[in-house]
């Protein structure tokens, strides 16, 4: 789900919102009330998650200013991400070459400038949402790394505000 936030907030305020907004999702979804769903626990950083009976319910949060998105799988795990396109990045070669590795790295640096962007918004999502997915922090590209990865099934996903957003959705088998 996609769920606007104050473009201008602190990142307390964005995750008190989606957080509580997800919780009303999910009361919904499951049937039950809010205060039954609770405080959907987890540290910043890290996915919320459910206590028992809930506990298989796989959530994953993503943030940029002025939008957040929430992944709900009710039986696994899953994970989400979002890029707001025009985000200044250092070095795009060094990013993609670090972490999304050669194959990918050489792919966006034969991207024409004006698409370089977006082709790297769409691989950076998609990284992330696996990572998310599989309960994993950002490392270093490595064989065994894409390995891991290549375990999740992903799709990019439509996000609102006329194409300055680009988002992927991860889960696994």
């Amino acid at each position: 789900m996609a769920i606007p936030t104050p473009a201008d907030a602190r990142r307390e305020t964005v995750r008190r919102i989606v957080r509580q907004t997800l919780a009303e999702r999910l009361a919904e979804l499951l049937d039950t009330n809010v205060e039954a769903i609770g405080s959907l626990g987890g540290p910043p950083g890290r996915a919320p998650c459910l206590a028992a009976p809930w506990s298989r319910v796989g959530l994953s949060l993503s943030h940029e200013p002025g939008l957040s998105l929430a992944a709900v799988r009710l039986h696994g795990p899953v994970g989400i991400d979002l890029f707001r396109l025009g985000t200044a990045l250092p070095d795009l070669e060094r990013l993609s070459r670090d972490y999304l590795g050669p194959a990918t790295a050489a792919m966006l640096a034969a991207q024409p400038d004006a698409e370089r962007q977006t082709a790297f918004a769409k691989a950076w999502t998609t990284h992330e949402a696996r990572l998310k997915c599989l309960g994993l922090a950002l490392d270093e590209w490595s064989p065994t790394l894409a390995r891991h990865l290549a375990r999740c099934r992903t799709a990019s996903l439509t996000a609102p505000e006329n194409g300055h957003w680009v988002a992927a959705l991860a889960i696994a088998d």
